[in-house]
């Protein structure tokens, strides 16, 4: 499987972000997003990604989106969320490839890895063999 191009918030993005929605920001945070996720906040996290129509914010917010679902302990919560967030995905998911690439741990065994990898997996699997079906449905023999 082809690793997709690697994809990163942009600095000017993150200052433009944590103006906006006032989030804690130092400049030692290498994985920024992924530091200042907190899951009791993931439904601000939802309507701020709802409500942002530049790609790199809803990069940004996205990453924090899965974060903070990780992050939730009780299973029928995150499985509540997880819904919210697998329609956001799949409907932006050329925005967010890499990053369920990242969070799918291919080649990993599960016990290794988050405990949203599973899901990654599954929604990355659906969208690659839909792709695979609609190039497929739309391919003509002359």
């Amino acid at each position: 499987m082809k690793e997709p191009k690697f994809r990163f918030v942009p600095k000017l993005v993150i200052e433009e972000l944590v103006s906006k929605y006032n989030f804690e920001y130092s400049d030692w945070m290498q994985d920024w997003p992924y530091e200042i996720a907190n899951s009791k906040e993931i439904n601000h996290y939802f309507k701020y990604y709802e409500d942002e129509i530049n790609e790199d914010k809803k990069f940004g917010l996205m990453q924090m989106l899965i974060q903070a679902l990780n992050d939730i302990e009780d299973d029928n919560d995150f499985n509540r969320k997880w819904i919210l967030l697998n329609e956001k995905i799949i409907k932006d998911f050329k925005i967010h490839e890499y990053t369920i690439y990242y969070w799918s741990c291919f080649g990993l065994n599960l016990i290794d890895c988050w405990k949203i990898t599973p899901n990654m997996r599954e929604l990355w699997d659906q969208v690659k063999n839909q792709n695979i079906k609609q190039i497929n449905n739309n391919t003509t023999i002359k």
